[in-house]
């Protein structure tokens, strides 16, 4: 059963060329409408460029899974927007895997080759 009250946190960072995500906690049936509600509204004020930082995310299920597909899928539609994710843990990165969604997101293994990729 599901503890909705680990939950999960995220900060907003607005970096000079992009704007970092750091999740922390469990992205949930629980949590993912909120964490939908504020990237669509990051997005909407027009920023771009996100990464995502999954490095403190302990556990992912279906619902948390939709809300970074409909995400990215929402910034492949503007032009010049991108979502890449980084700091996958093995059990986040083997559901991806299993999943088949490793070719739907721009993965780096850590903050260093993301902020790369994301300026490159």
């Amino acid at each position: 059963m599901l503890d909705k009250n680990k939950g999960l946190s995220f900060t907003f960072k607005e970096e000079p060329n992009f704007t970092l995500v750091l999740l922390t906690g469990d992205l949930n049936m629980f949590s993912a409408p909120e964490l939908r509600t504020n990237l669509v509204k990051h997005f909407e004020k027009g920023t771009a460029l996100f990464i995502l930082d999954l490095t403190d995310l302990s556990f992912v299920d279906s619902s948390g899974i939709g809300v970074l597909v409909s995400f990215v899928s929402m910034a492949k539609k503007r032009e010049g927007a991108k979502v890449v994710l980084c700091g996958l843990n093995a059990q986040i990165r083997n559901i991806f895997e299993v999943t088949r969604l490793l070719s739907v997101f721009n993965v780096s293994d850590d903050l260093e080759s993301a902020t790369k990729e994301i300026s490159g």
